[in-house]
């Protein structure tokens, strides 16, 4: 087994291998700057799939710029793109008379009004954390797991989300926060108290050291509602869901740039109407470089989201059709592209090596092909002679090109000679020999972008308040780099970079600066501001903060986690779903947030009702002894 490099030997002064970083018992023996255990076994479940996941950048109006979390310079801001892919780590900024909004993997939506600053501070399949420095945002909560936990920081209140519904969150200039609950439940926590926010009201929090506050009329819709709303609108109105699982995002697109239609063997299946003659799917965009998948593709194309990152494509009749994953499929993993990967050509080689020569070619994977991933747990594929029905449709540039994350659009490769010996290479299996270089983790930017903004130094210096500790932030690229390169092309995996990232820190550091919202465990100093409320109005006082669903609070000694943080594993509950809010007081089989149809709703209301009458039954089986309980 080799030894890091000399580099990463200094930085990681432990001693650790490089497969230490990949996998292994020792990894889950290390012990934090406090002495503590840190425990990445989480993330060391080799039969599970990686459960850090993306927000998709789908809607953009105005001047939006982010930042990788990744980068070198953490002060180089990029114009914001539609389809760019966004996970732990990364900032987004809004300009003035601008808004943007992301498809979260799963069903949820965050929307930025003007002037808003975001950072993503966790983001898995059961846990999100954002932090709002300043401005206006909304959240659209389709469904949350049992075990799933959706937390957005802002400088003075740490927001728990409870339950599906639409909540809105505003910040001025000085961190003072309002939050309004248009439909659902929330948990605001600040100054080690917290208050229960139910539908149709919001609450005023004013204060960072000693804050106080108060309840709120709702008041009536403003113009960023009225957005939010249409946004809203525009997704419900959408025919494409009525054929892709709900988990999927950038589905209401495809209402506008295609069609549906039957084929044989597949069903329902779509099919881009404006692409260029000789199109093939994977051509119009470029190859990124994001951990902890390494390679993903980033379509320049307005719908390019869902058709690239689920389901398969399939050439009939001389037309592309996508292939998605059907409604009944309730929970779908995201992968940073669907296609198989060849090399070859003159000064190609299958071994490690920064530059070199030869070429790179991909080619979109049929519904029957096998997925080779290059991200994630190692599997063992036996299976040879595989015949993949696409692979005569290969997309082929070179090496450099694709290494330094260059836009293939206009620049892949048309000599028949080159394509022909590329679509008989073998399918590369596993990682592939190809080490990225800093350009790739940066997106081209695209004709007429403009300029990307840098949002205030003040906003961005302020710390917010957290109740869940976040993860650490992601290492720099140059931090990682030789640990790719040590791993044969292998992206570096969550549990590998928090430990990277806590090392070469010094400390556990989040993306942006964290201060518990319990100084000091059971100690509330949140108070309520104005008179005493009426007898009529009067209610309980902030309750003392207390952790969510077994996440580890953020606290003086460690605001921020050593290692990555999910649900607990021994739950098995993070996929269940949680009752739903309703209007009115419903039975919980009423609450469950499946339901689509009005007809579904009649059929559960019934369901419900069934259920009632055989538990009254079974009270009057055990009033009577002489009858028998089994049934």
């Amino acid at each position: 087994m080799k030894l890091l490099s000399r580099t990463i030997r200094f930085m990681l002064s432990g001693g650790l291998l490089a497969a230490s970083l990949c996998g292994g018992p020792a990894l889950a023996q290390q012990r934090d700057e406090y002495g503590a255990r840190v425990d990445y076994s989480p993330y060391r479940d080799e039969s599970d799939d990686i459960r850090q996941t993306v927000a998709r950048v789908s809607d953009l109006d105005g001047s939006v710029s982010f930042s990788r979390g990744d980068d070198d310079d953490k002060d180089n801001w990029q114009p914001a793109h539609r389809n760019v892919p966004l996970t732990i780590g990364d900032r987004l900024y809004t300009d003035d008379r601008s808004r943007v909004e992301l498809q979260v993997h799963g069903g949820q939506f965050v929307r930025l009004g003007s002037r808003t600053d975001l950072a993503i501070l966790n983001l898995t399949d059961d846990t999100k954390q954002f932090a709002i420095q300043g401005g206006v945002a909304a959240f659209r909560i389709r469904r949350l797991g049992e075990d799933e936990v959706f937390e957005v920081d802002t400088p003075n209140a740490a927001i728990t989300l409870e339950r599906p519904g639409d909540y809105r969150v505003d910040v001025d200039e000085d961190g003072n926060t309002r939050v309004t609950v248009r439909e659902g439940l929330a948990d605001v926590a600040s100054g080690g108290g917290s208050i229960s926010l139910r539908t149709g009201r919001a609450l005023q929090i004013d204060g960072i050291d000693s804050p106080s506050y108060d309840r709120v009329a709702i008041g009536a819709p403003d113009g960023w509602d009225r957005w939010v709303a249409e946004r809203e609108a525009r997704i419900a109105g959408s025919r494409s869901y009525q054929y892709v699982s709900d988990d999927i995002a950038g589905v209401d697109d495809l209402d506008e740039y295609g069609r549906w239609e039957n084929i044989p063997s597949y069903g329902r299946v779509w099919t881009p109407t404006v692409v260029s003659a000789g199109w093939t799917p994977y051509r119009v965009g470029q190859w990124i470089w994001q951990d902890p998948w390494g390679w993903t593709w980033v379509s320049t194309e307005p719908w390019g989201w869902a058709p690239y990152h689920y389901g398969r494509w399939a050439w009939h009749r001389s037309r592309w059709y996508w292939v998605p994953v059907g409604r009944p499929v309730r929970y779908v993993t995201y992968s940073p592209a669907l296609v198989a990967f060849i090399g070859g050509g003159p000064g190609w080689s299958a071994t490690v090596v920064t530059g070199g020569g030869g070429y790179v070619g991909w080619f979109p994977l049929a519904p029957r092909d096998p997925l080779i991933r290059w991200w994630g747990p190692r599997v063992n594929v036996r299976a040879t002679n595989i015949r993949y029905i696409n692979q005569g449709y290969v997309t082929v540039v070179n090496r450099n090109t694709f290494v330094s994350g260059g836009v293939v659009t206009n620049n892949f490769v048309r000599d028949r000679g080159v394509l022909g010996e590329l679509s008989k290479a073998p399918v590369l299996r596993g990682p592939l020999p190809l080490v990225p270089t800093r350009e790739a983790i940066r997106v081209g930017v695209r004709a007429g972008a403009a300029p990307a903004p840098r949002p205030v130094t003040r906003v961005v210096q302020r710390a917010v308040v957290a109740r869940m500790a976040p993860p650490p932030a992601p290492p720099s690229f140059q931090q990682k780099v030789t640990v790719i390169r040590e791993n044969r092309g292998a992206p570096v995996a969550p549990a590998a970079a928090a430990e990277i990232s806590v090392r070469g820190r010094g400390r556990p550091q989040a993306t942006t600066d964290v201060r518990p919202v319990a100084v000091e465990s059971g100690r509330v100093i949140l108070q309520r501001r104005g008179e005493a409320p009426s007898p009529q109005e009067a209610e309980a006082p902030p309750a003392p903060v207390a952790p969510s669903r077994g996440r580890a609070m953020s606290t003086v000694e460690r605001p921020v986690a050593s290692a990555p943080v999910v649900a607990p594993r021994d739950s098995g509950r993070g996929r269940v779903p949680r009752a739903a809010p309703a209007a009115r007081e419903a039975p919980e089989e009423e609450q469950k947030p499946d339901a689509k149809k009005p007809e579904d709703d009649k059929k559960r209301g019934r369901v419900a009702k069934d259920k009632e009458k055989e538990k009254d039954k079974e009270k009057d089986k055990d009033k009577d002894k002489d009858k028998s309980d089994d049934r």
